[in-house]
């Protein structure tokens, strides 16, 4: 790059899971919220599914990604939180969901410099790419795949 170019830079944002963290565009998180117990899910619906809550008159299911992961789940602790994330497809019937976090998301800013593909392939079809992000692990999470799956389960 010669010195007259500038970096593409994306404004991004941390979410502190229970274990590990995703990244996120800082636009897609609509909210932060204090943890409430959520409602119930449909029997049988996975693990990783911890119930669906109510958040400016919609539906929104909350989801411990670490447990989609496989991961063993954590107690939830007096700090947690949730990020109300907007979801991809504007024509779905649930336009929003929620992330079980163990504390306050942090901003980052991202650049070719600062986020680094990780070697290892994802078992998950939910986790586009695991990266470095500033010396820091984290999922790039397939909202999409996500989605779907939510829309299957909840309809």
């Amino acid at each position: 790059m010669s010195s007259g170019e500038t970096q593409l830079e994306v404004r991004g944002v941390l979410l502190p899971l229970q274990s590990g963290q995703l990244l996120l565009p800082n636009i897609s998180v609509s909210e932060v919220v204090g943890y409430g117990e959520p409602e119930e899910v449909p029997k049988g619906a996975p693990d990783w599914l911890l119930g669906v809550m109510s958040w400016r008159h919609y539906r929104v299911p909350l989801v411990a990604f670490e447990s989609l992961l496989g991961m063993p789940e954590k107690e939830i602790g007096h700090r947690a939180r949730i990020a109300l994330c907007n979801t991809i497809n504007q024509a779905s019937t649930l336009p929003y969901t929620g992330f079980l976090l163990r504390t306050i998301p942090r901003l980052v800013r991202v650049t070719e410099g600062v986020i680094v593909p990780l070697d290892e392939q994802d078992a998950s079809p939910m986790v586009i790419r695991h990266v470095m992000v500033n010396d820091q692990e984290a999922w790039i999470p397939d909202l999409d795949a996500l989605e779907q799956a939510l829309v299957n389960i909840l309809g």
